[in-house]
C-alpha cells in the first residue's frame, strides 16, 4: 500500500511541492523501483461545424428534426498532457515493512491554475502526483494525490 502526503493544500505557479511517500508492505516485495510523476492534464472542448449532406438533411427533416441550415455544430473533448515530470525515488530492491520516502518537484513558472469547470478558454486543468511501485510480473502498486495550483 502506498500513501502520499503533501506539505501544503495549494501551491503557486513556480512553487515547490514537497511530498512524503509511505510504502507499507505486509510481505517482502522485490521491485524494479519506486517512481513519482507530476503531471498536468488538459481537457479542452472543441466545437466544429459540419455541413450535412442533402440526404442526411432530408432524412432528419422527415424524422421531425427541423434544422435552420445544413450546418450542424458538434462538440468533442480532447485531452492532452502539457506538462509531465518523472523522478526515480528508489532503485530496484526489496521493499518490506513500512518505509518513508520524500520527493520534491518545482512547478513551472507558467503553470496553469487548477480548474474544475470549463472557463473562458474552454479547458480544464488537473494537476496530479502519481506514485508507482514497479513490480515485475505482477500488478504495480499505484497512488494518486491531487495537487491544487493557485491562479485567478
Amino acid at each position: 500500500m502506498i500513501s502520499i502526503s503533501l506539505d501544503s493544500s495549494s501551491y503557486p505557479a513556480g512553487g515547490t511541492i514537497n511530498a512524503a511517500i509511505i510504502v507499507s508492505q505486509k510481505k517482502a516485495v522485490k521491485a524494479r523501483g519506486l517512481y513519482a510523476t507530476l503531471s498536468c492534464t488538459e481537457r479542452k472542448q472543441v466545437k466544429t461545424q459540419v455541413m450535412l449532406d442533402k440526404y442526411d438533411f432530408e432524412r432528419d427533416r422527415e424524422m421531425g428534426q427541423p434544422y435552420a441550415s445544413h450546418m450542424e455544430t458538434r462538440t468533442e473533448t480532447r485531452e492532452s498532457i502539457p506538462f509531465s515530470q518523472e523522478k526515480k525515488i528508489s532503485g530496484g530492491r526489496e521493499f518490506s515493512g513500512e518505509e518513508t520516502f520524500s520527493v520534491q518537484f518545482v512547478l513551472p513558472a507558467n503553470a496553469a491554475p487548477t480548474s474544475r469547470e470549463y472557463g473562458h478558454d474552454n479547458a480544464i486543468y488537473a494537476w496530479a502526483l502519481r506514485v508507482k511501485l514497479d513490480i515485475p510480473f505482477a500488478i504495480d502498486e499505484n497512488a494518486d494525490a491531487e495537487v491544487f495550483v493557485e491562479g485567478l
